[in-house]
């Protein structure tokens, strides 16, 4: 897929946490944000749970806690990095926490990633959520936050072939080069006067 980014993927508590020790770390880690978001985040992201058994413990219907998770999500984000948004990119990032739980549908997956390979926004959104992610991760088990780039990636672009890669530094060292002559005639003609 030409144009999306190496995408890393989230860490997962080295154990089993307690889901009321895992709702206590995400309350501590996010107090702003409210508690049907802050224990789904804790269920699904900490404690493990699948969306189907966070749904049930919350007493929601399984599709209706995709929305708590978003919000938690964003609101985990934005302790990285604040992104303005609208639109499209409001629902990429419901995509994206979708994606990170597995429960993102083919259609939503092609969608995501064609907007991701024109939208930059939304492709930090992904990263800084992954790394924010990470670091809630490693807060809870006692781990000094993460660095550098994750160790994991999964790549969603193919490489050029090696004869594709030397066509493509040709056409750049082509334009380079008809750029300079530009430059350099139109140097002349000021300095000439004509």
């Amino acid at each position: 897929m030409e144009g999306t980014p190496l995408r890393p993927l989230p860490a997962r508590p080295p154990g089993s946490i307690e889901p009321e020790d895992a709702f206590a770390h995400v309350a501590q880690r996010l107090p702003q944000l409210d508690a049907t978001a802050a224990e789904a985040l804790s269920l699904v992201t900490l404690a493990g749970h699948t969306r189907a058994e966070a749904a049930a413990r919350l007493g929601i219907e399984q599709p209706a806690l995709a929305d708590p998770l978003t919000r938690a999500r964003k609101a985990l984000r934005r302790t990285l990095e604040p992104l303005p948004a609208g639109g499209w990119c409001e629902r990429a990032e419901r995509l994206v926490s979708d994606r990170i739980d597995g429960e993102l549908t083919p259609r939503g997956e092609a969608r995501l990633d064609a907007h991701l390979r024109s939208c930059e926004r939304c492709v930090t959104h992904e990263r800084r959520l992954i790394q924010a992610h990470d670091e809630l991760v490693h807060s809870l088990a006692g781990l000094p936050a993460p660095g550098g780039p994750p160790p994991e990636l999964r790549v969603l672009e193919p490489e050029l072939p090696d004869s594709g890669r030397a066509l493509a530094w040709y056409v750049l060292v082509a334009l380079l080069v008809l750029l300079l002559v530009a430059a350099a005639v139109v140097g002349a003609l000021v300095i000439t006067g004509g």
